[in-house]
């Protein structure tokens, strides 16, 4: 009997899914979602309960150490952890090496720039619009000054000359001036003939004989669908060419300031590691800015002119100076 109720066909009784009304609230919560979020809930009050008690139940009497080395720091506890400082030859290996590490990846750096910028300069799209001083085709302000800090073009107000071409005069001696007229009018005619030479195309006969009456409307059609075939091509070309140079930019402007971070970090390591060595050394200048103004120096005070961090465009190292000793 019971293999023949096994047997039968039973309906497959499943969980119920949101309401089409209720669907702005979200998915329907499922039993074993309730049983996870209930377990949380209720092991936190268990949590809240237990502290209750410990601070109902705590001696105001008893004392730990722990008491006076602890502090607070921006309500938040701050522990000692008893770590011991190293030797000051054990941190200058550590730093010698971070500062040979820093250095290679400097140098991988440095050679992902130069391959960027080789493919910047074989752009045609690149060069073109910068030739015109007027106009500076679709580079906007901070894709020149990205093109600037690399070097691949020349500053606005530090435009190399261009050479000019030395023209060599030929002197021609001719003994009447009747001479010298048919002289200088053969010239001229050489240039206009030279100019429309180059203006005018020249046609090659393939042997192809075509009806005008006929093909005259097809022809017409053809060169059309090609006029618009090879512009739709061409501003294609053009898009695809402008993504690939502004994808290139990007690029180089994210390594330019890595190179920038990098050196900052590896002059710091190679100034704490001069600073750890012999010698008594005196502070002579802080951390300053390359190229702030003159005006904005006159309304800071000092503390507000240094600072806080090197990261930001072009700053000058720390200034020491070493005590002079006697070599032996």
């Amino acid at each position: 009997m019971s293999s023949l109720r096994n047997s039968l066909h039973r309906r497959n009784h499943k969980e119920r899914s949101q309401l089409a009304h209720r669907s702005r609230l979200g998915i329907l919560e499922k039993h074993k979602d309730y049983v996870l979020r209930a377990r949380d809930y209720h092991s936190k009050q268990d949590r809240i309960i237990r502290l209750r008690q410990k601070a109902a139940d705590r001696n105001k009497d008893e004392f730990y150490f722990g008491m006076i080395r602890g502090k607070t720091e921006g309500g938040v506890h701050v522990q000692d952890r008893g770590n011991v400082a190293l030797p000051i030859d054990i941190a200058k290996v550590l730093k010698s090496q971070d500062a040979n590490y820093i250095r290679t990846m400097r140098t991988t750096n440095a050679k992902k720039i130069d391959k960027l910028k080789s493919q910047l300069c074989a752009l045609a799209d690149l060069v073109k619009p910068l030739e015109d001083d007027e106009d500076d085709g679709e580079l906007d302000e901070e894709e020149l000054a990205v093109l600037r800090n690399a070097g691949i073009i020349a500053e606005p107000g530090k435009k190399q000359r261009k050479k000019r071409k030395s023209t060599k005069s030929h002197i021609l001696f001719v003994d009447t001036e009747d001479q010298a007229q048919e002289l200088v009018r053969s010239k001229k005619s050489t240039i206009v003939q030279n100019e429309d030479m180059d203006v005018e195309e020249e046609w090659e006969d393939l042997g192809w004989k075509l009806d005008e009456a006929t093909n005259k409307k097809d022809l017409k059609g053809k060169g059309k669908a090609t006029q618009n075939s090879l512009d739709s091509l061409e501003e294609q070309r053009r898009e695809e060419a402008s993504q690939h140079r502004t994808r290139l930019l990007k690029e180089l402007s994210a390594r330019l300031h890595r190179d920038t971070q990098l050196r900052y970090a590896e002059r710091e390591l190679e100034m704490q590691k001069l600073l750890m060595g012999k010698g008594q050394s005196r502070k002579l200048s802080g951390v300053e800015r390359v190229d702030k103004e003159e005006d904005e120096d006159e309304d800071e005070s000092e503390e507000d002119r240094r600072p806080k961090k090197v990261d930001e465009k072009t700053w000058k190292p720390r200034v020491y100076k070493w005590r002079v000793e006697r070599k032996r």
